[in-house]
């Protein structure tokens, strides 16, 4: 067998094989042998036809029949014999057979890209600093008193502090209501930063079922539209007081005794989740940083996967592994190519970094894990220890941790402090 390799671009290679007849015969002898098997031929019992009469009557056609696979051997030969790694399956072209001399074709495939990484240590990133001030506390604090607020039904809204459920009807211009251009059972909490300023005004005061036309602006500028609003409903919220059985209740132990002891866990608790986000920008920061700085061949095989995967990920989300019904696949892989494609720098690189500098996954690195996880469900340790090792997701995803401090350890980390704006929820 001869064979030529042909680099068609960093990612794309091509091999040209010329394989003579000698060596096709063995090849040909397992599609002869597969065929003898099921032949029925007059005169003998099926599955005993001579193997001269099978070549004799079906040799020419079992051979043409058979060339696919042969292609397909030949080239997995030739990929365990050069130690090649395609990504994917290979595609086969320009299949020619001259009978019984010689079977010549191309496949062409993907290869995963050597790439040289110019720049990954002192790389310069931002990482923000966010500090939680007094008013993020007290937000949260009313947060997560609303998650636990009683309502208790009422003739009349007093204050900002109640909830309106209601109708609210679309007018025209003469105030008749448009067909189609109604919502039942809308609830307006009238506190509420996100409820629209002139709606919370003009409900003022109203009284359960009591009617009221009102004037909303209008999606085009300096313009307003008019409104029926029918309130079914009116509930003053009661808020928990902040005592020892409030806490206990939210946090299912006795430790938080005082309201102080209370607003100090909120800080920490808000602190934790800041500092989660502030080091999940880091991480973006610098995987952004060195896709900027080093160049990446993209193999197309690859971002597919990712698409797949995307797709997949919508799939489970549904108890019957369906895509919704308006769901457009097409347009989904358009929108979402650009990050399957950084996605796919970032592992080559992430990669090629594990090699150079030979970051690896240890036994000790997992131990903490498996012990942490034998105490979490009253399980022997190597019990877990034989799950560990059979989970490659769990080493990849330490892998993963381990080569984001190297990168981190390393850089150039310019710290900006700002305090958080929107709320975050505990």
């Amino acid at each position: 067998m001869e064979f030529k390799v042909n680099k068609i671009d960093e990612t794309t290679q091509e091999v040209e094989f010329e394989v003579p007849y000698s060596e096709l015969e063995p090849h040909f002898d397992k599609s002869f042998k597969k065929y003898q098997k099921k032949a029925e031929i007059s005169g003998f019992r099926k599955g005993k036809v001579p193997m001269s009469i099978i070549k004799r009557m079906y040799g020419d056609l079992l051979e043409q029949g058979s060339l696919e696979d042969v292609a397909n051997e030949v080239f997995k030969e030739y990929l365990d014999q050069n130690n090649v790694k395609p990504l994917g399956e290979g595609s086969l072209t320009d299949i020619n057979y001259e009978k019984k001399i010689l079977f010549t074709f191309k496949i062409k495939f993907e290869v995963k890209p050597e790439i040289k990484l110019e720049e990954y240590k002192g790389i310069e990133v931002t990482k923000t600093k966010y500090s939680v001030d007094e008013k993020a506390i007290d937000e949260e604090i009313e947060y997560i008193r609303s998650k636990h607020c009683k309502y208790e039904e009422s003739e009349k809204a007093e204050n900002d502090e109640y909830v309106v459920t209601a109708d609210i009807s679309k007018l025209d211009n003469s105030g008749i209501e448009l067909i189609g251009q109604k919502d039942k059972g809308i609830k307006i909490y009238l506190k509420d930063n996100q409820v629209n300023k002139e709606l919370k005004e003009q409900l003022e005061q109203i009284s359960k079922d009591e009617e009221r036309v009102v004037m909303l602006p209008g999606e085009n500028e300096n313009t307003t539209e008019k409104f029926k609003v029918k309130a079914l409903k009116i509930e003053k919220v009661i808020f928990p007081e902040l005592n020892e059985e409030f806490f206990k209740h939210i946090y299912h132990n006795d430790e938080i005794k005082s309201a102080d002891e209370f607003r100090n866990k909120v800080n920490d608790d808000l602190e934790k989740i800041y500092k989660n986000i502030s080091d999940q920008e880091l991480r973006n920061n610098i995987v952004s940083e060195m896709i900027k700085l080093n160049e990446v061949p993209v193999p197309e095989v690859l971002v597919e996967n990712i698409l797949y995967s995307y797709i997949e990920d919508i799939k489970n989300q549904n108890p019957k592994r369906e895509l919704p019904k308006d769901f457009n696949e097409e347009e989904f892989r358009k929108t979402r190519r650009v990050d399957a494609i950084l996605q796919v720098k970032w592992f080559l690189i992430r990669d090629k970094l594990v090699e150079l500098e030979k970051i690896e996954v240890t036994d000790e690195d997992l131990q903490p894990l498996i012990e942490a996880d034998a105490k979490r469900y009253n399980l022997p340790v190597d019990k877990i220890k034989g799950i560990y090792d059979k989970n490659t997701e769990i080493r990849y995803r330490i892998l993963d941790d381990k080569v984001m401090k190297f990168l981190t350890d390393n850089a150039k980390i310019k710290e900006v402090e700002k305090t958080k704006k929107e709320n975050i929820t505990t």
